[in-house]
This record gives C-alpha cells, sequence and structure tokens, in this order.
C-alpha cells in the first residue's frame, strides 16, 4: 500500500486521480467504479467490463452520457473507444477487462 493509499483513505480528486494500479485496488476491495482515474493521460472513470455492461444494460449509462476507452488487464488501450449502443462490440475484443468512462 502506498503512502498515496493511506492518505485521504483512498479519495482521488480531479486534480489528485488515482493511478491505474490503484484504481483497480479500490476495485477489488469491492468498489464499484472509481471515479477519478488517469491512465497514460487520459483521465476518467474506471470500472470493470462486467460492471460497466451491467449498466449499460439496466440504462445508466447511455450514449448521450458519454464513452469509454476499452484496457486489458494491464492498463493498455486497446479497440478505441466504445459507446453504450455499441456494447455488443466487446465480443470482438476478448481482452477488454476494464473501461475508462468519459462523462459528458
Amino acid at each position: 500500500m502506498t503512502d498515496k493509499m493511506i492518505e485521504d483513505e483512498w479519495e482521488a480528486e480531479w486534480d489528485n486521480p488515482h493511478t491505474f494500479e490503484e484504481a483497480v485496488q479500490w476495485l477489488r476491495d469491492g468498489n464499484w467504479i472509481d471515479y477519478e482515474v488517469s491512465v497514460e493521460g487520459r483521465q476518467g472513470a474506471l470500472m470493470t467490463r462486467d460492471a460497466w455492461v451491467e449498466a449499460v444494460e439496466n440504462g445508466s449509462f447511455i450514449d448521450y452520457d458519454g464513452y469509454g476507452s476499452m484496457l486489458t488487464e494491464q492498463g493498455k488501450f486497446i479497440g478505441g473507444n466504445i459507446r453504450p449502443s455499441s456494447a455488443a462490440r466487446l465480443v470482438e475484443y476478448p481482452k477488454t477487462a476494464y473501461i475508462l468512462w468519459y462523462n459528458r
């Protein structure tokens, strides 16, 4: 655990986002989404692939809300961006483990 994780009880802010590794730990600790995460200079909200699909299926995310980037288990970007209306495309990207969501 890093000093940053101990400080602020893992709280991230827009000007002090979590790293990918910190966000993954946040999700593993049972949180559904980490709202402030920076991955390779892009900042958004990180969630697992399954959590994102569930949010799309229950109508929590629609195209009007924004779009996401697909990431591997290691936090590498793959396949470009994805919108909720294109969620079925995830089958084309089986290595997608996370979605970095960008709110509109």
